[in-house]
């Protein structure tokens, strides 16, 4: 799923940094090196090895790994070892379906209640997204994404649907990562139009206008994962 070519700027191994339990901070850098591709799906995760690349010992790689299972990032297969998730294009599709009805709501709900300091933030956001496009930078477009999307989640002022979103926001920017160069330029268009309906204050063209821009990302995941069957 990692995207080929010498353009891509991703990030690759280093030590751990410090602060919190070490099992945790295993664990996000995995989930890091998972989501850009470094770890590709279905590759082998050996303890020993990520144990040494990460510098420390085995017990907290085997704890993350446990943790990533949960979240779907990792597959524990039985007298075989730990393995990159390979994710379904069914199961991509259902929470890019799930993320459609959300963002759309979530859209029309920040549209009656944006204000000039959030607005102001979504076109800074956007700028920075054009500039990082031209940088080709992979790893500032996924974060610039979602800090763009959270925007709008935090502006819609709903605890629920926030909770809800956060909770597919990692698997998001791993599907994400495959495409976000190829799909950028229409992307930072497209939220360019989403910060214009919030900034005329119109509900119904906020809605439409995310639901449309997260179609065009499932569309282009067909071309990655192929169609649903």
């Amino acid at each position: 799923m990692s995207v080929a070519g010498e353009r891509t700027r991703t990030p690759g191994w280093r030590p751990i940094a410090r602060g919190g339990p070490l099992r945790d901070r295993v664990r996000s850098e995995l989930e890091q090196l998972i989501i850009y591709g470094v770890l590709a799906p279905g590759e082998h995760l050996r303890e020993e090895v990520l144990a040494e690349r990460l510098q420390v010992s085995r017990q907290p790689v085997r704890e993350a790994l446990q943790m990533l299972a949960r979240s779907h990032f990792v597959e524990l297969r039985s007298g075989r070892g730990a393995f990159v998730h390979e994710p379904t294009r069914r199961e991509v599709d259902e929470v890019f379906h799930l993320r459609t009805l959300l963002e759309a709501e979530s859209a029309r709900l920040a549209a009656r209640h944006m204000g000039p300091e959030t607005l102001r933030a979504m076109a800074a956001t956007c700028a920075d997204g054009f500039a990082a496009l031209d940088r080709d930078d992979k790893r500032e477009l996924v974060g610039l994404n979602r800090r763009f999307h959270q925007l709008v989640t935090d502006a819609a002022g709903s605890q629920v649907l926030a909770e809800t979103l956060a909770g597919l926001q990692l698997r998001i920017d791993w599907y994400l990562a495959s495409i976000i160069l190829d799909r950028a330029p229409v992307s930072w268009e497209q939220h360019q139009a989403i910060h214009d309906a919030m900034a005329a204050a119109d509900p119904d063209r906020a809605a439409a206008r995310m639901a449309e821009h997260v179609d065009h990302t499932r569309r282009l995941l067909d071309e990655t994962y192929g169609p649903v069957t």
